[in-house]
């Protein structure tokens, strides 16, 4: 197995959680490396990525970006990594096909809430109140669908749709405090899944500043 496997993210995003929860599922060691200043707009501190978002993949040579891209190539690096996830691709019904697309609209979702809202600090308007409607009733959509969606999902395999939907739901109460008591289904979910060793290897913390930046006395 590699060991120069290297993330490039943050600790307080759960896009980049949701790589290294995936390596820890699958035994893979790796390093990360932070990324300080999101309103850089150098492709350098993306690894490159002229899109500048985060997170990324260093594995030896290659560097790949995006989560999704990137938890593919990470699963490839062990001989049966790829067979042991349940990709989402490879769900077949309509049902399981809509929760995947919900789940990857609502990460998504969830950054331009915190990012517009919370760091940018901008008034409420008839945008931010629809990034909430959509947030919100994607949620609920999850959770009314549960018991078939669950059903769906194989047992025994690593559903990236459980991955990306812990992540999720445990970065609303670091960075985006949610009412999700009509959501019984979720909140279990998350209260399970959050006893795995993968995420409490994994929780979410600001990245401190580099050492150059900090002051001196």
């Amino acid at each position: 197995m590699p060991h120069d496997i290297e993330i490039i993210g943050r600790r307080s995003s759960h896009y980049t959680r949701q790589l290294r929860l995936l390596a820890h599922e699958l035994g893979i060691d790796y390093a990360l490396r932070p990324i300080h200043d999101l309103l850089s707009d150098d492709p350098a501190a993306y690894a490159g990525n002229p899109a500048l978002k985060l997170p990324a993949l260093r594995c030896g040579e290659a560097t790949v970006w995006g989560s999704m891209n990137a938890c593919r190539w990470l699963a490839r690096q062990t001989p049966d990594g790829e067979a042991r996830v349940f990709w989402p691709e490879q769900a077949s019904s309509a049902l399981a096909m809509n929760a995947h697309e919900l789940l990857a609209h609502a990460m998504a979702v969830q950054v331009e809430v915190v990012f517009h809202e919370i760091v940018s600090k901008r008034a409420p308007d008839a945008a931010s109140r629809k990034r909430r409607a959509s947030l919100g009733g994607s949620l609920r959509w999850i959770d009314a669908h549960w018991r078939g969606i669950r059903a769906e999902l194989p047992i025994g395999r690593i559903a990236i749709f459980d991955v990306g939907l812990f992540c999720l739901l445990e970065h609303l109460p670091f960075r985006n405090p949610m009412d999700l008591s009509a959501m019984p289904h979720l909140r279990a979910f998350a209260r399970e899944f959050g006893t795995r060793a993968s995420a409490q290897a994994t929780p979410y913390s600001f990245d401190a500043p580099p050492p150059e930046t900090l002051r001196t006395t």
